[in-house]
């Protein structure tokens, strides 16, 4: 090729920029991924959240056979850092195999994404309805995480974590972005399992108050220990939500809900006293033939740091004596927790809801069929609450996600009714 005289001085220039193109101009680097952890799995679909060292979009690889993941899903919207995505049309009862990427790097199995799961197979029957549960809200807390020990003037055993933006706190965004959540659900009420607010004022109560009056569907609220009374000079939790008594039963579908309030007033530790004690043993035994939640802030069945081994035997005498009770529900621990308690006869779950105000932060939904129920947990997945558990997942000293996610059975369950209920439910 013959160069005119201007090419000929221009030529040099532009061979000398394509030299050093590889070097200024690299594609760039694989993707770092932080950590994956496998949230939910329901009959159809599982639930995936991690982070990455820097922005991208990445995609999931499935299939039922480990050796050919013919499927795939790609996050949808621009890069990001913090990802939840969401695979759906899935067959239930099956076996699936899945694989995250992130611009060619791999998220290498763990225990918290073991690249592997079955679907749930839901009970038989007709489905009968469904609920949310909320639980530890902490209106108006500013740290979170903290560890404090039991004599009240020693400092904190860890600083905690605070948001990068308080006009906006991680109270506020995390049970807005639950409560957006649960109206997308075909659910017929929530339930809210104490700690709605953090230091029992009235403006942390009708914040709580404002946000969950944006639920769709009615909802029902339980005392936590931040609920306490103290020395203010209205019981705040009884007055905002307008109730009667903080102990209290509603029906639904046939199926009966006793609500109890576990908490002592002036200093917030554990207690039940002889007059909800009796009202709780009087209902159950006036309603023999009802299917029944029980539900409590505290695990009050399995015993907490404060409370006494004297109630604990107590509620426990309770449940042996009325097999018509389902399942008891509790939050306080933070953490996603199922166990099974051998009583009357048969297991009885003890559903523990982890917070909805830090990691791994959520909500439940139950779905209660003619002969099972089945509870999925499900993360708030705002952008703001995505980056929040990546900060909160730190909480423990490092630890949160041994201490507080659990396994997935912990997140996830299937109960068949014991021949008992599914007889009271035929009813």
């Amino acid at each position: 090729m013959k160069l005119s005289k201007n090419n000929r001085r221009t030529y040099p220039i532009i061979l000398a920029l394509f030299c050093l193109a590889p070097a200024s101009f690299s594609l760039p680097a694989a993707a770092k991924i932080l950590f994956a952890e496998l949230v939910t799995v329901t009959e159809h679909s599982f639930e995936l959240y991690w982070a990455t060292d820097q922005p991208q979009t990445c995609l999931v690889k499935y299939g039922g056979n480990q050796s050919q993941l013919d499927q795939k899903k790609t996050e949808p919207g621009r890069a990001a850092a913090y990802h939840f995505l969401s695979v759906n049309n899935l067959q239930p009862g099956v076996k699936y195999f899945y694989e995250l990427e992130c611009r060619g790097a791999k998220a290498p199995r763990s225990r918290l994404s073991p690249g592997t799961l079955v679907t749930q197979t839901l009970p038989s029957g007709n489905l009968l309805f469904s609920f949310a549960v909320m639980t530890d809200l902490h209106q108006g807390e500013t740290v979170a995480g903290l560890i404090l020990l039991p004599i009240s003037w020693l400092p904190a055993l860890s600083p905690g974590f605070t948001w990068k933006y308080p006009v906006d706190n991680y109270w506020a965004f995390t049970a807005r972005n639950a409560v957006e959540q649960i109206n997308q659900y075909p659910i017929d009420f929530t339930v809210v399992d104490g700690d709605l607010s953090a230091f029992y004022s009235r403006d942390e109560f009708e914040s709580a108050k404002n946000l969950l009056d944006h639920l769709q569907k009615p909802y029902y609220v339980l005392r936590g220990n931040h609920d306490r009374v103290g020395e203010q000079p209205e019981d705040w939790f009884k007055k905002v939500f307008n109730l009667e008594e903080s102990a209290y039963s509603f029906s639904h579908q046939g199926f009966l809900f006793l609500c109890l309030d576990d908490t002592r007033l002036e200093d917030g530790l554990g207690e039940i006293p002889e007059k909800e004690f009796i009202w709780l043993e009087k209902k159950l035994a006036a309603n023999k033939n009802l299917p029944t939640f029980i539900i409590s802030h505290r695990p009050d069945e399995l015993g907490a740091p404060d409370i006494s081994k004297e109630t604990v035997a107590r509620f426990r005498a309770v449940l042996e004596k009325n097999p018509q009770v389902i399942a008891c529900i509790h939050g306080h621990g933070h953490k996603a927790q199922i166990k099974m308690l051998k009583t009357a006869g048969q297991d009885l779950p003890i559903i523990m809801v982890p917070s909805t105000k830090e990691y791994p932060s959520g909500f439940g939904i139950i779905r209660v069929f003619e002969n099972g129920l089945a509870y999925n947990f499900h993360r708030t997945n705002c952008a703001d609450c995505l980056e929040w558990s990546a900060t909160t997942r730190r909480e423990y000293f490092g630890r949160a996600p041994s201490v507080l996610f659990g396994q997935i059975s912990d997140r996830n369950l299937v109960y068949p009714f014991p021949e008992a209920i599914r007889a009271l439910v035929k009813k």
